[in-house]
């Protein structure tokens, strides 16, 4: 693992670009030309400010930043996605021409990207021997302080990641475990359902909507919107997915009773800081706006995927599908129509013996 492309040009995209140059990677950074003017100052500088957990400040020298896919993929070992969930389909249909053969690709957070990448390389008959991954969340709370800014509020210190299939994860745990704290999932399932985005953010999102239309960018979730009534919702929605996660047979992480009754609530106990941690957490702002991806990303591309499998293997989830309900009201969306399907993850007809098959062999 020499050359590496970042697919993206959000927070998750600028953060691991800077790590991973600084840990000795040959790094390209790759935004999609419709949002160059948002990417510009980095496209010009050519570098990024990285600010660490303690606020140590360096200059990172990219080897490129483009948006030129066909340039950024062109012999690299490793295709990072540390980008939304709204962006796979668009990303991934940009690099499929340019794909060689040997190269691993891997999303951070998946968001059933295995799944989607897999099936969409199988519907268009293509076969160059790449193997696609994902992670069950990016490796740090991180947000884009300014154009080319990143700031690293908290680092994760355990990292779920499978591949698709199953059996080829622990070659990318190989490859990846020198840089991140990266174990092995089950399989893409288990990745996916484990992200807590779609657990945490929606709901509380929903259950604090009057306040976020009055705060704007003045609102934070985690100190503001995190109360024992919200966690107790967000628990509920926890105990649903792991019902579904048990009926088709994958682990959930688990989590101390206490990460539930505290502000930043189980969403950063896999995460460190320096110190004070809540404190940390709670400082991270948003979302400003019942339109942000906690709500706009976390709802189709998380919740109504929950939803569609809990349906297909007879587990009740009311919470969950209350939530996408309400989500949809607001926003005037209908996010359960327009939501990930389970027909473009290939698994629509698959019972569970089945899916547990294709999870470990592959299509």
């Amino acid at each position: 693992m020499k050359k590496v492309a970042i697919l993206g040009g959000g927070n998750g995209a600028h953060a691991m670009a800077a790590d991973l140059t600084l840990k000795g990677l040959e790094v390209t950074i790759c935004e999609a030309p419709e949002f160059e003017e948002s990417f510009r100052a980095t496209l010009q500088s050519q570098r990024i400010k990285l600010i660490d957990m303690w606020n140590n400040e360096k200059i990172v020298e990219l080897n490129k930043a483009t948006t030129d896919f066909r340039e950024a993929v062109k012999g690299v070992s490793h295709i990072m996605l540390p980008l939304p969930a709204i962006g796979h389909r668009r990303f991934f249909e940009a690099i499929v021409p340019y794909l060689e053969g040997g190269q691993v690709i891997v999303a951070w957070p998946g968001n059933y990207s295995g799944l989607l990448f897999a099936n969409m390389l199988r519907e268009k008959k293509i076969d160059k021997s790449v193997t696609v991954a994902e992670v069950h969340t990016l490796p740090w709370g991180c947000r884009l302080e300014s154009p080319c800014v990143i700031k690293i509020m908290v680092e994760a210190w355990n990292l779920l990641l499978s591949a698709f299939p199953a059996k080829s994860t622990s070659s990318v745990i190989d490859d990846l475990k020198e840089f991140y704290p990266v174990v092995p999932g089950e399989n893409v399932l288990a990745t996916s359902l484990n992200n807590l985005n779609p657990i945490v953010h929606p709901v509380a999102t929903l259950l604090n909507a009057g306040w976020i239309d009055t705060l704007g960018k003045d609102f934070h979730l985690y100190k503001f919107g995190t109360t024992f009534s919200v966690a107790k919702a967000i628990k509920a929605i926890y105990e649903e997915v792991a019902k579904l996660s048990q009926a088709i047979g994958v682990g959930m992480l688990e989590y101390p009773e206490e990460s539930f009754r505290s502000r930043e609530t189980i969403m950063s106990y896999y995460f460190e800081a320096p110190f004070d941690r809540e404190g940390v957490v709670g400082d991270i702002s948003g979302p400003s706006s019942v339109k942000s991806r906690y709500i706009t990303e976390d709802v189709p591309y998380g919740l109504v995927v929950i939803s569609k499998l809990a349906k297909k293997f007879g587990v009740e989830t009311p919470i969950i599908d209350s939530v996408i309900t309400l989500a949809s009201v607001i926003n005037q969306t209908d996010y359960y129509n327009e939501g990930r399907s389970l027909e473009e993850l290939g698994i629509a007809g698959l019972d569970r013996n089945e899916l547990s098959k294709v999870l470990q062999d592959g299509f």
